[in-house]
């Protein structure tokens, strides 16, 4: 009996553990079923059911979402014993690619083929990315003239490890070139016309993108001058007996040609009639252009996306008098509601942390979708500078006026960088760089650089960490130190000159107000000394280099306020930024210096035509010394414009302003950039044409604004460069002209930096 009722009250006991007072279940143990190459700690990470843990089928469906995200899985299916409070997840595993291999190709070798493949080794098998590598390497073939590329795939899985290995059989065939093109049935247009429209022409190889490109060209040229019903019937293709050579025969169908009769909308409610009329560019009686009328379209869509009617719809309709040649054009509008956004879901991570993702998003759940918070979100998480690719799908949900969210991500294909190089520039000669990098740390978006470059006069070495949010708050840190020795020359020739060295190092933190506004505080520290001082030099500036050396510890703390609209930091094409500086250097805070010193900088960005930037940058300073017995300021802290950061065309410190240094400056860069080469969709090479104007002044009284070859004039140059995208840092190659030089002095100056000035 005892026995009997010991077992009675453990059964009971054991009940009790696992259920709650409320009934609920209490899980005693998470199991994962079916993995072969994933790691058991990787699924676990992601999982919220765990030990302890209560278990809820809404926390369930959601883990199993979460698992299939990794992108590892097929399927994934849940076990729970609600008696033992047992959990256990049976997934699926997609096979491991362990290995790609190419036969056939010729053309290309099999590393080249491999960096364009988007399915990669060492990754678990996907068959859109193996679709989408397949016509990669077709499209890579065509663009070589290869039209007639056949592609196979042969994937084979050994089931034991589930590990695959994929065989693409290339048969490249000959390569094709345009022998001759000749287009029939237009009367409307010359036959030589509708050829300058293509860039399939006799001579070049035959690319397939390009013919189609040239059709939709064709289409959009004839229903841009009044041809609605313009059709492209197939055309005849003969080729020679081998196929290296291809005849084109493009057959079209012209229709009739329209004059707009009339234009009507219906259907808008929201957007007020007087607005939606500003935005239509043709009237009556003019020849139907459908450019315009999709320029009015976007318009209107714009006009519903800033009063958040992201669903709105447009559908144009044309009514067409083919014997009287007219036609009445009609936008009929469906306002629709505004979307709502309901869970937001990451996708395609590999070493960065959701976290590090969602924090840069513009919308959160709950909120109103809308064309801006969703680009902009695109936008900033493109700036991290990590991410190589960003799409997004819309998903629908039990409610019409609620999605749930997905951004797909694709990072980069480096966890860090080193590199160099060697350049020349008119004022350091020959300059060598290196650099190492890393813009996602641990995958947490924390960035780490390291800089050192070195030539005849200057040696620099820097280290820079960043922790854009600590704690994931919107506070950013920023760490920096430094240590440049360099030869400063105050004339074109040897006879002026001193060593200057500087080591210290900079903290900067920082809150953002919002999505566009940064309000930063920090203090620096350095240590300046002053060496090897020229005689004549000496004879010159005399007091101000006894000062210097005596004030040779400047202590600061600053204030730094920036309002940043550009779309995308690395390599801008609209928006502007403007930063506000402001130091105080004290002795109170350990140093030896006093005054307070104020810089404003602007840039503004303006697309032109194409990927044409124009450019424009304002940059203002002064600075004061606040004690009255040191009404000095030390000239290693004074301004000198001039050099690659300033006004291009002049040797640093030489030309512009007093010999002493300035406490008063301001100069304007205007610059026209274009790319030249691009890689991977973004510009690898920018071309870079420029102007630059301005000057610097001892005090207020000194002020002249005349251009003109006197120190104390405006001083302006012109010039073109180069720059180039070494991984995040521009590496810039320029040479300027100085437009407003003394006699005797060197008219221009060749320019090797780092980074944007």
């Amino acid at each position: 009996m005892r026995t009997l009722l010991v077992l009675v009250l453990t059964s009971i006991l054991t009940l009790f553990s696992t259920y709650t007072y409320a009934g609920t279940v209490i899980i005693s143990d998470v199991s994962i079923e079916g993995l072969k190459n994933v790691k058991l700690i990787s699924v676990l990470s992601v999982v919220n059911l765990k030990k302890g843990k209560c278990y809820s089928n809404v926390v369930a469906r959601k883990d199993v979402r979460s698992i299939l995200e990794m992108g590892c899985f097929d399927n994934v299916e849940i076990r729970f014993d609600n008696i033992s409070g047992n959990l256990t997840f049976v997934v699926t595993e997609k096979p491991y690619v362990e290995r790609i291999a190419f036969n056939g190709n010729l053309e290309f070798s099999e590393g080249k083929l491999k960096r364009e493949s988007v399915l990669k080794e060492k990754n678990y098998y996907d068959f859109s990315k193996l679709e989408e590598t397949k016509k990669k390497i077709s499209s890579l073939y065509g663009d070589e003239g290869y039209a007639d590329c056949k592609i196979e795939v042969y994937p084979s899985t050994d089931l034991d490890t589930n590990r695959m290995t994929i065989t693409f059989l290339i048969t490249e065939n000959n390569r094709i070139v345009v022998e001759e093109v000749k287009v029939k049935g237009m009367f409307f247009f010359k036959e030589k016309e509708i050829l300058k429209l293509m860039n399939t022409n006799p001579g070049k190889m035959f690319r397939e993108d390009i013919y189609q490109t040239d059709l939709k060209s064709i289409e959009m040229f004839y229903k841009s001058n009044g041809f609605i019903d313009y059709k492209f019937v197939s055309p005849k293709v003969v080729y020679n007996d081998v196929r290296t050579k291809m005849f084109l025969t493009l057959n079209i169908s012209e229709g009739s040609r329209y004059k707009i009769s009339s234009i009507t909308y219906d259907g808008n409610s929201i957007v007020d009639s007087k607005e939606i009329e500003k935005t239509i560019k043709f009237k009556k009686g003019q020849i139907f252009n459908q450019d315009k009328i999709i320029e009015a379209m976007n318009l209107i869509y714009k006009l519903y996306y800033e009063r958040r009617y992201t669903c709105a719809k447009i559908v144009p309709h044309f009514n067409k008098d083919i014997d009287g040649g007219i036609v009445d054009v009609n936008l009929s509008i469906e306002e629709n509601s505004a979307l709502y956004v309901g869970n937001i879901y990451i996708g395609g991570l590999l070493s960065t942390r959701d976290q590090v993702i969602r924090r840069e998003l513009l919308i959160k759940p709950g909120e109103v979708l809308t064309n801006g918070n969703l680009h902009g979100s695109i936008e900033k998480i493109y700036n991290l500078g990590f991410v190589n690719n960003v799409e997004h799908q819309l998903f629908a949900t039990d409610n019409p006026d609620v999605v749930d969210l997905k951004i797909l991500i694709t990072e980069k294909d480096f966890s860090g960088k080193i590199g160099g190089g060697i350049g020349y520039s008119s004022d350091n000669q020959l300059v060598t760089s290196a650099q190492i990098q890393h813009p996602n740390i641990f995958g947490l978006g924390q960035k780490l650089s390291l800089l050192g470059e070195f030539c005849k006069k200057k040696q620099d070495y820097e280290i820079e960490w960043i922790e854009p949010y600590i704690f994931d708050k919107n506070m950013s840190l920023i760490l920096n130190a430094f240590n440049v020795k360099k030869n400063m020359n105050y004339s074109s020739s040897k006879d002026h000159t001193y060593k200057e060295n500087r080591i210290g190092f900079l903290i900067k933190a920082g809150h953002k107000i919002n999505n566009y506004m940064s309000l930063l505080f920090g203090y620096s520290y350095e240590h300046v000394k002053l060496l090897d001082i020229s005689p004549s030099l000496e004879l010159k500036i005399k007091e101000e280099l006894d000062f210097a050396k005596e004030r040779d510890k400047p202590s600061s703390i600053f204030t730094q306020f920036i309002y940043d609209l550009r779309d995308y930091v690395f390599n801008p094409s609209r928006g502007s930024i403007h930063i506000a500086d402001l130091y105080l250097a004290s002795d109170l805070l350990g140093g030896n210096v006093n005054f307070v010193k104020g810089i404003v900088k602007s840039k503004w960005f303006f697309p032109t035509f194409w990927k044409f930037i124009l450019s424009v940058s304002l940059q203002n300073g002064v600075i004061i010394p606040y004690k009255k017995n040191q009404s000095k300021i030390p000239i290693y802290d004074r301004f000198y414009l001039g050099g690659a950061d300033t006004i291009r065309g002049y040797a640093l410190r030489t030309e512009i302003g007093s010999l002493k240094g300035s406490t008063i400056m301001g100069f304007m860069n205007i610059e026209y950039k274009f790319p030249i080469v691009f890689y991977k969709g973004r510009e690898l090479i920018q071309g870079i044409i420029f102007y630059d104007i301005g000057g610097s002044w001892g005090n207020y009284c000194n002020i002249n604004l005349v251009l003109g070859s006197k120190k104390e004039n405006v001083h302006s140059g012109i010039g073109f460069g180069i720059k180039i995208m070494v991984h995040l840092i521009p590496l810039k190659i320029e040479w300027g002209y100085g437009l407003n030089h003394e006699k005797a002095k060197r008219q221009s100056q060749v320019y090797f930096s780092f980074g944007d000035n």
